[in-house]
């Protein structure tokens, strides 16, 4: 059809443009460029990384190192090759924007300590089965003398500390990726630039060795490839957090948000239908981390055109409590003193 619509003299002329192939290899290939250029511009301009999750670049150096590294054991299409050698460029060039407009006041000796998860554990058990420092009269197993009945205690209270212990744990991995908790070792919070590049050099440097050694192990080649899947899936989880506590949505740009979900659609795709050759956990990583990307969009929505209400909200939140603290400070003060002229009128009587 459009073969009509263009004169035949025109046609040779097309002989010198790209075809359909190289111009999508081409686009796959520089796809990270378009996408994280565009935030490292934004935090440039801004003069600030406030908003922006630096997790996503250590995140990304991981993925993207792991996969070169699997394509040395087992070699697949070369754009995707390409495409994270870019994404390693890239990406540590965002981090050394970040690091540069990162607020000077930081420090992450002020970031709260990480809660202990044997008092996290004890608060949400039961009182029976809790480690209390008090003492307390603990109830007995064995009721009305039927063994049945304490046989369901028992089982019940099996169960409880079971979903306790995975639900404290959860709660406690979720806290990693989680910017206002102090991490082990203060991991990717340091407030030295040179810690970050250390990390980046002896994560490559390690991995390159492991590579050359077992580069004919099908199973160390499964090991990586796995776990390079693995970490991106879990990209989406620092921002997520981020924005949930800044209730802002400033400096997060909506290309890169985009880049993500048009990422994931494409990956998706191409396990589905692009190979027959795949895990099953390759799919399960990829839709877990496509089901992060749409909640960080509704995120953006969210906090694009509702932010401001929510802001408010928090502060009429905060003034009614120290309201309410104001007032109960007043009625204790006036309580101590009725007391005290209650005690000098008992005196002088």
């Amino acid at each position: 059809m459009i073969s009509t619509l263009i004169p035949e003299d025109f046609w040779p002329y097309f002989d010198y443009l790209p075809d359909r192939q190289r111009a999508v290899n081409l686009f796959m290939t520089f796809t990270p460029l378009f996408s994280y250029g565009t935030t490292c511009y934004s935090i440039y301009r801004k003069q600030t990384s406030m908003g922006f999750s630096l997790d996503i670049c250590v995140t990304m150096l991981m993925a993207a190192t792991l996969r070169i590294y699997y394509y040395v054991i087992s070699p697949y299409e070369v754009t995707l090759l390409r495409q994270s050698l870019v994404m390693v460029v890239i990406q540590c060039v965002l981090l050394k924007v970040s690091l540069s407009y990162r607020p000077s006041n930081y420090d992450p000796e002020l970031l709260t300590p990480l809660p202990k998860f044997r008092n996290e554990l004890n608060s949400f058990l039961p009182r029976r089965l809790s480690a209390s420092t008090y003492p307390v009269e603990h109830e007995s197993y064995y009721i009305q003398n039927s063994l049945r009945k304490s046989v369901e205690v028992i089982a019940g209270d099996v169960l409880k500390l079971g979903r306790s212990y995975l639900y404290i744990g959860f709660k406690h991995c979720l806290r990693l990726f989680d910017v206002y908790y102090q991490r082990p070792l203060h991991f990717w919070q340091w407030k030295e630039e040179a810690y970050y590049w250390r990390f980046v050099g002896q994560f490559v440097v390690i991995f390159g060795v492991l590579t050359a050694i077992f580069r004919n192990n099908s199973r160390y080649g499964e090991f990586i490839g796995i776990l390079g899947l693995f970490i991106e899936s879990l990209l989406p989880l620092p921002q997520i957090l981020l924005l949930d506590r800044l209730r802002s949505v400033t400096n997060f740009k909506v290309i890169l948000l985009l880049s993500w979900l048009g990422g994931d659609l494409t990956k998706l795709g191409y396990l589905i239908y692009g190979t027959d050759n795949v895990s099953v956990i390759f799919i399960v990583a990829g839709l877990f981390q496509m089901t992060l990307d749409i909640y960080i969009a509704f995120q953006y929505i969210h906090y694009k055109y509702h932010g401001n209400e929510d802001m408010n909200e928090a502060i009429e939140d905060n003034a009614l409590r120290s309201q309410d603290l104001n007032e109960l400070v007043e009625e204790l003060v006036k309580h101590e003193d009725s007391e005290s002229i209650l005690m000098k009128e008992m005196n002088l009587v």
